[in-house]
């Protein structure tokens, strides 16, 4: 299983370089199918323009084909028929809970994964924290989403890895959310959780973690 779990994608040269590493590809030779209904939970009042930067970034570096996988356009056949093209599954963020709805909703949770097991899957932000393990916190859900914080009962995650991330670590309009908050809502989480900045991020390579951009801080129990 191969998983890049970041926080903003594509953002440096070194996250670029990895993902070919991991892939077995030259940059300009990776065929990348995206996955991008997220975005719709996001409040109206919301600036996209963080999506067109994180889909650019994706153009920069990406030589091959570019592939967008409507998950509720697509019947399951179809969806698996894209993601086998690509060397590269990219998850785009959003909404905390829209994913892993999707997902269930359109029972594809078997789809993904088979193709963890082949291909490399990156996510972002939300589309990272997908594929961890749930944060069962009641403080953490109540503080940090406090518009969703009945999710800590009835929300899951897809647990392709036995950690969790915390995107945007420290970003100017993240700051609120500090060391000490984490220290405090996390303390008892039973399994690690990485806070990354927008410039880092986590590989977990068949069982093996590696930092990318720097180590992160970690919360939580300190080791999977």
């Amino acid at each position: 299983m191969r998983l890049a779990l970041a926080s903003q994608g594509f953002t440096t040269d070194e996250i670029a370089k990895k993902i070919e590493e991991l892939v077995g590809k030259p940059l300009e030779k990776i065929n990348v199918a995206i996955i991008n209904e997220a975005y719709v939970g996001l409040d109206e009042s919301c600036d996209k323009r963080w999506l067109i930067k994180e889909l650019a970034n994706i153009e920069k570096y990406i030589g091959g084909t570019i592939d967008f996988v409507n998950f509720r356009a697509y019947d399951k056949e179809e969806i698996k028929k894209h993601l086998q093209r690509a060397d590269l599954i990219y998850i785009v963020g959003g909404r905390q809970h829209i994913l892993e709805k999707l997902f269930r909703e359109t029972d594809t949770i078997d789809i993904l994964k088979q193709m963890a097991n082949e291909k490399v899957i990156m996510g972002t932000s939300a589309g990272s924290i997908v594929l961890g393990r749930k944060i069962t916190s009641t403080d953490f859900w109540k503080e940090r989403y406090p518009k969703d914080w009945d999710l800590a009962e009835t929300h899951e995650e897809l647990n392709f890895a036995n950690f969790n991330i915390i995107p945007h670590y420290m970003r100017e309009d993240h700051k609120k959310w500090t060391k000490s908050f984490f220290e405090r809502v996390l303390k008892e989480n039973p399994f690690p959780v990485y806070a990354i900045k927008d410039t880092q991020m986590v590989v977990y390579h068949d069982g093996e973690l590696e930092f990318v951009g720097g180590n992160p801080e970690v919360f939580g129990k300190k080791k999977i």
